[in-house]
């Protein structure tokens, strides 16, 4: 079994509710930290087109974290989903600089730890963890459920394209933007990310 995520750019309105609630939930400190980001990208083809997309972990078939861990902190579980045991993390750097989309975190600042804190033990990486307690629970990742447009959905990556054919599976060809320019990764690592892509359309005829 996979589990991975749906997002269908046509709904989003990019209200930001996916990561609000994330952060609630998942008690990330107020800063800049997001284990799920929503983004608007403007695309300049000859036209100005907007799009929205909001990601988090893609919990790749192949991670490129989970590779890269020195520590083997990094490991899958019987349902695909990535996950960090922060007790072993040794702050290494390497997930961050392997992940193709910037989705490990150290510090929940960014900044450089205070004097007199062991920056290793208070700050491990975190990221997003597909809310997995929930998952036992029966119950859909937060961001799924506070999504008001459902526009996200998640399950297992081969119900979700019978679900959703028109969807096309993260890749960098139509979306660019989302990948990091940090990453040494250059493998396709399977994103388990679904993506049913927004009309090109003029932002003037969006709005009409």
């Amino acid at each position: 079994m996979q589990l991975g995520f749906y997002f269908d750019q046509t709904r989003c309105i990019g209200c930001n509710a996916c990561t609000v609630s994330c952060k609630d939930w998942n008690q990330v400190n107020p800063g800049p930290v997001r284990w799920r980001k929503q983004e608007n990208h403007e695309k300049n083809n000859g036209l100005s087109v907007f799009e929205n997309l909001t990601m988090s972990c893609n919990h790749c078939e192949e991670p490129a974290c989970m590779a890269a861990c020195g520590a083997n902190a990094i490991t899958k579980t019987d349902k695909g989903i990535v996950i960090v045991d922060r007790n072993k993390c040794q702050q290494l750097l390497s997930c961050i600089i392997a992940c193709p989309f910037a989705a490990p975190h150290i510090a929940d600042n960014l900044q450089e730890p205070k004097k007199g804190e062991n920056w290793i033990v208070d700050h491990p990486m975190q990221k997003c963890k597909f809310c997995w307690e929930r998952i036992e629970d029966g119950n859909a990742p937060v961001c799924v459920s506070a999504c008001p447009v459902r526009a996200l959905d998640y399950g297992d990556i081969d119900d979700l394209q019978r679900k959703y054919p028109d969807a096309v599976r993260m890749n960098k060809t139509d979306f660019p933007y989302a990948y990091s320019l940090n990453s040494i990764t250059v493998t396709d690592t399977k994103p388990s990310f679904f993506i049913k892509k927004r009309a090109k359309l003029p932002f003037s005829d969006v709005i009409k």
